[in-house]
């Protein structure tokens, strides 16, 4: 057993050093100790930090910054869009995360693929600690089910949908089903349990209309 971990070792470590001189005319930067899956397709002008996992159906755009200590997977990320440090993808379903251009995604950030998050152009989310969840395990434990009982109807799930020039403060949840309208704020500290109308200053456990917003304020 010890004899075969080496040889995993070693062919692993050929991969990365082969992945490092494919993209290295790109102009992509990777930095110590990040492990790059075989199917990640890199575009031009990248930063990846130290210590960064980035797994199976990554596609990174140009000029894409990922931050130290991330953990992506099944996502596609637009040009000059900013992935902080200790962000992590996870889930357990068929779903996919599509980040447009120009966005932010704060300091460990939580995205769940269990289904699809759909984040548009120019938004920012803060972090520490920001959680798009697209599923809830509530009528699982309900019911006393195994944890790898995984059945749609005890383990639900729902799309979030994140419209363009949205901002979200740290420490938010976001719920399965929600839909953030356009040029709208969520406060920091907030569960956001229902859907938030475009031009929305919504704030609190669970998230409520503040006021509307004028676009020249927000």
């Amino acid at each position: 057993m010890v004899i075969g971990y080496y040889k995993y070792r070693l062919k692993e470590f050929i991969l990365q050093m082969m992945l490092q001189y494919k993209y290295r005319k790109k102009l992509v930067y990777i930095g110590k100790g990040c492990i790059l899956h075989k199917s990640v397709r890199l575009n031009e002008n990248i930063t990846i930090k130290d210590n960064c996992n980035i797994s199976e159906d990554v596609i990174l755009h140009k000029g894409v910054s990922i931050g130290s200590y991330s953990n992506l997977s099944r996502i596609e990320i637009n040009i000059n869009s900013t992935i902080e440090s200790g962000v992590k993808c996870t889930g357990y379903g068929e779903g996919k995360i599509i980040i447009g251009k120009e966005c932010y995604i704060g300091v460990n950030n939580i995205l769940d693929w269990s289904d699809n998050i759909i984040i548009g152009d120019f938004v920012h989310i803060a972090g520490p600690s920001t959680g798009l969840w697209t599923h809830s395990s509530a009528m699982q434990c309900h019911n006393g089910l195994n944890l790898d009982n995984k059945a749609r109807e005890f383990r639900h799930t729902e799309s979030i949908v994140i419209e363009d020039n949205v901002y979200i403060g740290g420490n938010c949840t976001i719920y399965p089903g929600i839909t953030i309208g356009h040029h709208s704020i969520i406060a920091p500290n907030s569960a956001v349990d229902k859907d938030v109308e475009p031009y929305a200053l919504v704030g609190g456990v669970p998230a409520k209309l503040i006021k509307k917003l004028d676009i020249k304020e927000s």
